[in-house]
């Protein structure tokens, strides 16, 4: 993930930045509204169809996957006023982003046809949606032109984003060096999940439901040298959130077993996470 903006990229930065959009209005809103409001962000091969600016606060990122191959946003926050020539440009240099690149998540892929969502608090600033799942060439998705900037302007008369109260979650899940911990067993419904990173380094989940008889190991090893369909079906998940973020999902959960898997490179090895261990298996009665 961490080097994965290139020259095409670098060929629409130099003629549009993300600060180019702060020109938009920030709307008035009900200051008591507590609820998220929910954008739409539509996934094809290889483009996202989503709103240009929106309104700060707690925002729900409604993922929908119209597209064969699978998706998912990957949020990116550009703090300090930098723009997305910026990032390019830091991306030059291998090893992880600058500080000012900040992860703030999103939702992780559903399979194809169908959505998922994430629920956060926004601030305002410019940021950068992107997809970075290699495609079935191999090639990641961001390179076949799959990111789009995003501004997210103030709102007037809402509190500041991470400020509002947030409705309670049926699971926390922390994610740390290389673990993920569950508050309480995850059981047979739709449950609300809230993702917290204490980590040092950013971390995702991905979810998915593994075929009848089969491990997480099963799967990670097919997807290592594909012969076939995985053993599994993904479920959605949280893409990178750096430390101190959280990220608030509905999930569907049906009996059978499950895994949790951190694709994200490590920043000291550049070894996916999950070569670290961090891939948990569990049941779901």
């Amino acid at each position: 993930m961490r080097n994965w903006i290139t020259a095409s990229l670098l060929a629409v930065a130099t003629t549009a930045s993300l600060a180019g959009a702060l020109r938009a209005a920030a709307p008035a809103d009900d200051p008591k509204a507590a609820r998220a409001t929910v954008v739409t962000v539509t996934a094809t091969d290889f483009a996202f169809q989503a709103p240009d600016t929106i309104a700060a606060g707690r925002t729900t990122l409604r993922l929908v996957n119209k597209g064969p191959e699978h998706h998912h946003i990957w949020l990116i926050k550009l703090e300090q006023g930098k723009t997305l020539k910026d990032l390019v440009e830091a991306t030059k240099t291998p090893g992880p982003l600058p500080k000012w690149a900040v992860d703030v998540g999103g939702p992780n892929t559903p399979e194809p046809g169908g959505e998922a969502s994430a629920t956060l608090d926004l601030e305002a600033g410019s940021y950068v949606m992107a997809c970075v799942i290699p495609s079935r060439d191999g090639q990641p998705h961001f390179m076949k032109g799959m990111f789009k900037g995003l501004t997210v302007a103030p709102r007037r008369g809402v509190q500041q984003a991470g400020k509002t109260a947030a409705p309670a979650t049926d699971v926390v899940m922390t994610l740390d060096d290389y673990d993920f911990r569950l508050s309480s067993p995850i059981t047979s419904a739709t449950k609300s999940i809230k993702f917290v990173n204490v980590a040092e380094q950013t971390h995702e989940a991905v979810i998915l439901k593994l075929d009848p008889g089969t491990t997480a190991q099963d799967f990670l090893q097919a997807i290592e040298k594909p012969q076939g369909p995985p053993p599994g079906a993904l479920v959605g998940g949280v893409t990178g959130i750096a430390k101190g973020r959280t990220v608030e999902m509905p999930t569907t959960f049906t009996p059978g077993e499950y895994a949790l898997i951190c694709f994200v490179p490590d920043a000291k090895d550049g070894k996916p996470h999950i070569a670290h261990g961090m891939v948990k298996q569990f049941s779901v009665k």
